[in-house]
């Protein structure tokens, strides 16, 4: 028996999610933490870490949206079979134009006596199609996960740049020229640190979301291949 798969879970609990994240973010800006890293950072890393973050995640909460109104088809198909003796087959008005009712749709149309083991090999290349169409647009967002680390790591090789130039301009050792060489390696260090810890920090929230939205395209396509398993009836080779 197909598992059902709550309405609209997975946008709930990305909703769930975004809001810790929206507290945390506004936790940072109440102590006036996030203030201090954009303003003290000269080359603007920091900011577009800060950026390219919230449209990554803007992007998930548009593919939680989708995902969750496919999962609702499956589940309006499920339901439609439950109250049905009647296997599915090419006939059934039930297949619509979501992912499942097209791979569904795609094995109902396959000849009734396929040749020996080509049956098996269209459910795979269905599945798998079914598969990319469902999470192929979120390598995209893994890309950007791992971005924003490499954003992160730039502003620290940045930020000790700007650390150590100080020193090779230095040409006395006297107190005033010491404190003012002191202030700007501390400018330089903020920069490292400050990129450092948003990048990271982004990363993991960032991938946190498309792990969600992975193994919930994951269990769609699951569900779907279960469900041809075990309700699929091949119509006659004719319309």
């Amino acid at each position: 028996m197909t598992v059902p798969i709550p309405a609209y879970n997975l946008l709930l609990r990305w909703l769930l999610l975004a809001g810790l994240i929206l507290f945390g973010g506004w936790i940072s800006w109440d102590q006036g933490i996030l203030q201090n890293i954009l303003v003290s950072d000269p080359t603007r890393i920091t900011l577009i870490i800060a950026v390219t973050f919230i449209a990554a995640s803007g992007h998930c909460a548009v593919r939680s949206l989708y995902l969750s109104s496919e999962q609702e088809a499956l589940q309006r198909i499920i339901a439609a079979l439950s109250c049905s003796d009647k296997p599915l087959n090419k006939q059934s008005s039930l297949l619509d134009h979501s992912l499942t009712g097209e791979f569904l749709r795609g094995l109902l149309h396959k000849p009734a006596k396929p040749e020996l083991g080509s049956a098996n090999r269209d459910a795979q290349l269905l599945a798998q199609v079914m598969a990319e169409q469902a999470r192929g647009q979120h390598e995209a967002g893994w890309f950007v996960s791992g971005l924003l680390i490499k954003l992160g790591l730039l502003g620290t090789v940045i930020g000790f740049v700007l650390m150590l130039a100080p020193v090779a301009e230095l040409e006395s050792f006297d107190l005033a020229d010491i404190q003012g060489l002191l202030q700007r390696m501390t400018g330089g260090m903020g920069v490292a640190l400050n990129t450092t810890l948003l990048g990271l920090v982004c990363s993991m929230l960032l991938g946190m979301q498309y792990l969600m939205l992975d193994r919930a395209a994951d269990r769609l396509v699951a569900a779907a291949v279960h469900l041809a398993e075990t309700r699929l009836t091949p119509g006659p080779t004719g319309d």
